[in-house]
C-alpha cells in the first residue's frame, strides 16, 4: 500500500509539473502575442506610394499582427513588396509600433494621358499614376504609347526609341537637369527649358548633357535653339541660334546678337566647364 501511494504521488507532482510548465509556456506565448501586438506602422521615405499600399502589403499573412514576426519576415525570409519599391526595412521603434522605411523606384520622366500622367522609372515600367503633376519630372512627347497600364513596359513601336528616350531620361536625372519636356521630333531628340530648344541629335552622350546646365544658366530669358547635335562628333563647336524679338523695334535679334562669358563653371555637372564663347554666339565646349 505504502509503495502505491508513493508512485500515485509521483504520478502527482509529474502532471502537476507538466501542468504547471504549459501553463507557464501559455502565460509567456500570450504575454509575448500581447507585448508584440502591432498597434501602429510608421511609414518613411515614401513620396508617391501610398501609406495604404505598404501597410497593407505587410500585413496579409496570419502572423502579421505580430512586430517580432515582422522584423524577422521582412530581414531573413523571402517576402514581397509592392511594386512601386525597391526596398523595405524594418525595425521596431518600440514593441507594438513597427517602422517601416522604404526606397522608391525613382520617377524620371511621364507621359500626359489626358485625365491623368503615367510616371515611369529607368526601365519604362508605369509606376506611379495621378491627376497632379509632379515638379521637376519632364514630360515625354513625340512618341505613340498608346494606353499604359500601371506596373507595366511602356508599349512603343520602336524599342530602340524607347531606350533613346529613356536613356536621355536618365542622363536629366544625374545631371540635375529640369527640362519641361523631351521631346523626339525631326529625327532625334530635344530637351525645353521655358523658350530655350536644345536639339541633342541621335547620338546621346554624357559629354553632350554637360554641356547643357552652365550654357543654359546664361541664356536665362532668351528664346531660341542650343545646337548640341553636331557636337564631339565633327566639332566642338555649340550655337546658340537666338528667335527674333517681335517687340524689338529694328526686328533683328537673333544668333548674332548672343554674347556671353567665356569662362565659366557648374557645380551640378559633372563636366565643370563648357568651355568659351565668342561674340557671334558661338560656344566652343570642352
Amino acid at each position: 500500500m505504502a509503495k502505491k501511494r508513493r508512485r500515485r504521488r509521483k504520478k502527482n507532482h509529474r502532471v502537476y509539473a507538466l501542468v504547471t510548465l504549459l501553463l507557464a509556456i501559455a502565460i509567456i506565448v500570450i504575454g509575448f502575442g500581447l507585448l508584440f501586438y502591432v498597434q501602429k506602422i510608421e511609414v518613411s521615405g515614401n513620396d508617391y506610394t501610398e501609406n495604404e499600399v505598404i501597410t497593407e502589403s505587410m500585413q496579409k499573412d496570419t502572423l502579421s499582427f505580430n512586430s517580432v514576426y515582422l522584423l524577422v519576415k521582412y530581414r531573413f525570409l523571402k517576402h514581397d513588396t509592392p511594386k512601386s519599391l525597391d526596398s523595405m526595412k524594418v525595425s521596431l521603434k518600440s514593441p507594438w509600433t513597427v517602422k517601416v522605411t522604404v526606397k522608391e523606384k525613382t520617377i524620371i520622366g511621364y507621359l500626359d494621358e489626358g485625365s491623368e500622367y503615367a510616371y515611369f522609372d529607368k526601365d519604362g515600367k508605369i509606376v506611379h499614376k495621378s491627376t497632379e503633376l509632379k515638379d521637376g519630372v519632364p514630360g515625354i512627347e513625340g512618341i505613340d504609347a498608346g494606353s499604359t497600364k500601371l506596373y507595366q513596359k511602356i508599349k512603343v513601336k520602336s524599342h530602340k526609341l524607347l531606350q533613346a528616350i529613356l536613356n536621355v531620361a536618365v542622363e536629366v536625372k544625374n545631371y540635375n537637369l529640369t527640362p519641361d519636356r523631351i521631346v523626339y521630333e525631326d529625327d532625334g531628340i530635344n530637351l525645353y527649358f521655358g523658350d530655350i530648344c536644345v536639339q541633342l541629335g541621335t547620338d546621346i552622350t554624357t559629354e553632350k548633357m554637360a554641356q547643357i546646365s552652365p550654357i543654359i544658366a546664361k541664356l536665362e530669358g532668351k528664346s531660341g535653339v542650343l545646337h548640341l547635335e553636331y557636337y564631339e562628333n565633327d566639332s566642338n563647336v555649340i550655337t546658340f541660334s537666338e528667335e527674333e524679338d517681335e517687340s524689338s523695334e529694328d526686328d533683328t535679334t537673333s544668333e548674332d546678337d548672343t554674347t556671353l562669358e567665356g569662362d565659366t563653371t557648374s557645380e551640378d555637372s559633372p563636366d565643370d566647364s563648357y568651355g568659351t564663347s565668342d561674340s557671334q554666339g558661338t560656344y566652343y565646349g570642352e
